[in-house]
Formats: structure tokens, C-alpha cells, sequence
């Protein structure tokens, strides 16, 4: 039996794009500064949207996975289990934190190279009208 992680990783050169990320007003949001989970989780959903993923080439702590809330857990649990096509994954959390961490730092890469290439303030307004487009894809907007 494996031993249960007790923290999620990114590479160590992730660390600076993500003081990059927290620089960005958009991904601030409301509330000012997010958390490192927060910025994990938004990298690894941008990742999985964009079906990118790479394996770290080298590991640090980057937040512990008891800070993981319901919710964060059935989001890493639902891509682990469409990444490898069984719930089987499950019984593994070795294994589906080494997913979403392959789409965090594939998905990091590919928000600042987005942000960096975008003219000041746009990022946000392509960003909503992209989630607005998953939306009517997927008929959840109402309107």
C-alpha cells in the first residue's frame, strides 16, 4: 500500500510565474490575494481545459492536501477519473494529485504566456467570454 501524500507539489520553477500570477488584478478577483490553492486549482482547471499536461521535473510543498476542501477534492477526483478512464484512480491519492499537478504546471505556463500576450485588462474580458461559451455549450446559461 502507498503512503498517502500529505501536500501538493508544483516544480520548483513554477514558484516564480505563480508570484507572477498573484501580480495579475483579474486573478485577484473580489476578494484581493488568493491562496496558493486557489492559484493550484485555477492553473490545474486552465491545464485541463486546454488538455495540456507535463510531468514536474522537480518537486516542492506547495500547500498541504488537509487544506483541501469537498469540493477541490471531488475536482481533482473527477479529472483523475477522466484522465484515466476508471474510479479505479481513486484508491490512489499518489496518483491523482500527480494528475492535477501535471495540469497545474502545464496549465500556469499556458495562463501567463496568455496574460503576458494579451494588452492590459483583456485577459479577463477574453477569460469571461470563454467561460461564457462553456456555458452555452454545455446548456447551463439559462438566458
Amino acid at each position: 500500500m502507498s503512503e498517502i501524500p500529505d501536500r501538493i507539489n508544483i516544480d520548483k520553477k513554477d514558484r516564480l510565474l505563480y508570484k507572477q500570477l498573484d501580480k495579475e488584478e483579474m486573478l485577484r478577483f473580489k476578494g484581493g490575494r488568493r491562496t496558493r490553492k486557489e492559484q493550484f486549482l485555477f492553473a490545474m482547471a486552465y491545464g485541463f481545459k486546454n488538455r495540456v499536461k507535463r510531468p514536474l521535473e522537480t518537486k516542492e510543498g506547495w500547500f498541504l492536501a488537509k487544506d483541501l476542501q469537498p469540493d477541490d477534492e471531488t475536482l481533482l477526483n473527477t479529472i483523475s477519473i477522466y484522465e484515466t478512464g476508471s474510479v479505479n484512480v481513486l484508491s490512489d491519492k499518489g496518483e491523482v494529485f500527480r494528475i492535477a499537478e501535471e495540469y497545474a504546471h502545464a496549465g500556469l505556463k499556458l495562463l501567463c504566456d496568455k496574460i503576458i500576450s494579451t494588452s492590459f485588462g483583456s485577459f479577463d474580458k477574453k477569460f469571461e467570454k470563454e467561460i461564457q461559451e462553456i456555458y452555452k455549450k454545455i446548456k447551463l446559461d439559462n438566458k
